[in-house]
């Protein structure tokens, strides 16, 4: 049974690592949540490789989407935070991890199982390891090998075995493979090895019995044979622990690895747990070995439950033997458990069913299933759209609605008001000349505190920049959910140190603000600025002006893909990116190349932002539908949802003409009605400026782009 959403969280549970275990550790965690605790997944990728299947991916027979676990759907399945991130250190004392490019961040408990890195005796080699680094470098390798190269697999164990034999179905038949190792499958049974060589043998892979131990360019210098020809080098042994731990108190055996106990608790600090290959069992010692991971998967979850309750712990008892299973090529495996040893198809079959089932459990979730309405139909057809709910400027409210609260109002007239309500910030007089100020913000669209913070102050600052305006302080109104005393006061240093990150960056101070309870963390920001040399104002637009706009449009569509569990991981990295850019830079180049009108596309999406500047100028426009840039894979995406705001931004479809058989349907007209957050600038630049100017944006990082032409005929067309 699920805690109450009332129960707070008492206590952090900070994961390090995305690897077999931890997998376990979230799936438990989301059968059975713990109240009061807090699960916190830090990783470096938000996907992590099934190293069984590695070889399988590699020879062609997976495809990497196969092999991967989805660890964002899985964290939020958790009920876990997913912060995306590098970590660097750790102080002990303060209980806190330290990360080179964010604020540190606290723990109550701390696990382990963020793997080994490849210790190769120098650079130049191709390391199997981390695998998301290895698989685009194995691509190119397929791509760029030529005939009657060759190939030097460092390490003869099982992972080394397997990688030959991949390399030798994917690879040029006059490829040659030598596989490097002293100990042909060591550890394995010798009526094993003597069968796996005859296998390598009818697969004209080498084997090479000696140790590396340097490489020049086309060659591998071995400890007693001389040297070995090799126009690619894999090298799939001899790892090392992750460099960052040596700086840290804890035990470790002799290579750096975090020694740990019966219990995998840490024998040095009983709040920090290890499992996989980071960790040395310092009473089982055990060779590095994915199935040690996946085996202590399940006691490691119960050893983190328990120890948040103060309860005893639960032994973990690494097995001696196991059933280990090794493809050869032509759907045919080497199965071994100690002396014992078989080979055939059954195997490959075995095996391939093992490593699918191990994935699909982390990849197929349950759903939790959605409140029943028990509202009479009179009543059910004005029901907001059930579900989750976007985040973002997919949140706010919609436009039509707003206009006419707005319009209801009494008119909001002062002698201090140059520029009122209906611009990106408004402009006031005061005895010290003029003041620009606008006010912004969210409900959070992040489980990472700290990158949100950053994107709402990105967001925030949007509106001064629209100005073309200098921004000079900030006020910051912080909504937090009840937790323990201590966890809200981290989760508001985490959030703030985002937002002033961003704004120390633009010379922006924080200089006051307010924080209150609710049901989930949100940030508003006021800003307050000077004018610059240029009011830009949206209705400035002038016949002829090209559209330019800074960023791809798609944001919203991705995060609400991502809080329904649709992941894209291409589609993700690429939206926080763009969010997390500023538009600063982008104001000097707009304004020298002669921009006359100016705005930032936020959640009305595009198509009601440049609906709203039409307005005010009274002109027309052509928009090029295949000129605007758009996110990574958002075709995929709307085709399984979209933001909460989609429908009603669509209504300002209405106001443009398709041509060229364009539908409401189709996904780039959809994205022009999609909600951004942090999105890009919208600016009207004459003609003669255009290459200049976009030339200069893309070279700061921007990725702009000429949308169309205003014109004269009163109508928006979209072609």
């Amino acid at each position: 049974m699920k805690p109450s959403l009332s129960t707070p969280s008492i206590r952090d549970i900070i994961l390090v690592g995305g690897g077999h275990s931890h997998v376990q550790v979230l799936k438990a965690f989301g059968m059975r949540p713990e109240p009061g605790v807090r699960l916190t997944l830090v990783c470096q990728e938000l996907e992590t490789p099934y190293s069984g299947m590695l070889p399988g991916c590699l020879s062609g027979y997976y495809t990497d989407t196969d092999i991967h676990i989805q660890l964002m759907p899985l964290a939020r399945f958790a009920s876990a935070r997913m912060i995306h991130a590098r970590v660097e250190g750790l102080d002990l004392n303060q209980q806190q991890l330290i990360f080179a490019d964010r604020p540190p961040l606290r723990y109550d408990l701390l696990s382990l199982n963020c793997g080994a890195i490849p210790e190769p005796p120098q650079t130049g080699v191709t390391c199997v390891k981390p695998i998301g680094e290895f698989l685009p470098k194995w691509r190119r390798i397929v791509d760029e090998i030529k005939e009657n190269q060759s190939v030097a697999i460092i390490g003869s164990g099982a992972g080394g075995v397997e990688l030959a034999f991949a390399a030798r179905a994917r690879l040029p038949a006059s490829t040659t493979i030598n596989l490097v190792g002293e100990t042909l499958l060591a550890g394995h049974a010798n009526g094993a090895a003597r069968r796996m060589m005859s296998e390598l043998k009818k697969h004209h892979i080498a084997w090479v019995s000696d140790r590396a131990v340097a490489q020049t360019s086309c060659a591998v210098q071995l400890h007693k044979q001389g040297s070995l020809a090799a126009d690619y080098v894999l090298w799939v042994t001899d790892v090392a622990a992750p460099s960052w731990l040596a700086s840290t108190d804890l035990d470790t055996d002799s290579s750096g690895f975090v020694m740990v106990d019966s219990y995998l608790r840490s024998t040095s600090h009983t709040n920090v747990f290890a499992a996989g290959d980071v960790a040395f069992l310092k009473h089982q010692p055990r060779p590095k070995s994915g199935v040690y991971a996946v085996r202590a998967g399940p006691v490691l979850a119960k050893n983190l439950r328990r120890m948040a309750r103060g309860e005893s712990l639960k032994r973990f008892s690494a097995q001696k033997k196991y059933l280990s299973l090794m493809g050869t090529g032509q759907r045919q495996a080497l199965a071994t458990r100690g002396n014992w040893y078989a080979y055939g198809r059954f195997w490959w079959w075995l095996k391939t069913r093992i490593d699918r089932a191990f994935v699909e459990q982390f990849n197929t979730l349950p759903t939790s299933s959605e409140p029943v309405s028990k509202l009479p139909a009179s009543l059910s057809t004005d029901m907001p759209e059930q579900g989750a709910r976007c985040g973002g400027c997919g949140a706010k409210l919609a436009a039509d609605p707003l206009r006419r609260v707005l319009s209801r109002l009494p008119t909001q007239a002062s002698a201090r008001v140059v520029l009122g309500m209906g611009d990106d910030a408004a402009v006031l007089k005061n005895s010290a000349g003029v003041a620009v100020l606008t006010i912004d913000g969210f409900r959070t669209m992040f489980d990472d505190p700290y990158l949100f913070g950053r994107i709402a102050a990105h967001h925030s600052l949007n509106d001064i920049f629209a100005m073309a305006a200098t921004p000079t302080a900030a006020l910051a109104f912080v909504t937090l959910p009840l937790m323990s005393q201590t966890l809200m006061e981290e989760e508001l240093y985490q959030v703030l140190s985002g937002v002033t990150d961003v704004l120390n960056a633009h010379d922006v101070p924080l200089v006051g603000g307010h924080s209150a309870e609710g049901a989930e963390l949100g940030v508003g920001l006021t800003i307050t600025g000077e004018p610059g040399s240029a009011m830009l104002q949206k209705g400035g637009l002038r016949l002829g002006d090209h559209l330019i706009l800074t960023k791809p449009i798609g944001t919203g569509v991705v995060l609400a893909a991502t809080m329904q569990g649709h992941v894209n991981t291409d589609s993700l990295r690429a939206a926080q990116q763009s969010m997390d850019f500023s538009n600063s830079g982008a104001v000097q180049v707009l304004l020298a190349a002669g921009a006359g009108a100016m705005t930032d596309v936020t959640g009305f999406g595009l198509a009601g932002h440049l609906s709203e500047m039409l307005r005010a100028c009274k002109l027309g426009v052509s928009l090029d539908l295949n000129a605007i840039p758009l996110l990574p894979g958002i075709d995929q995406l709307f085709s399984l949802t979209q933001s909460s705001l989609q429908r009603d931004n669509e209504r300002a479809l209405q106001d443009y003409e398709m041509r060229g058989n364009l539908t409401l349907l189709d996904s780039a007209v959809r994205a022009l009605a999609d909600p951004q957050t942090s999105g890009g600038l919208l600016a009207g630049v004459p003609e003669e400026h255009v290459f200049d100017c976009l030339e200069r944006l893309r070279a700061l990082g921007y990725t702009a782009a000429d949308i169309g032409i205003v014109t004269d005929t009163g109508a928006a067309v979209i072609v």
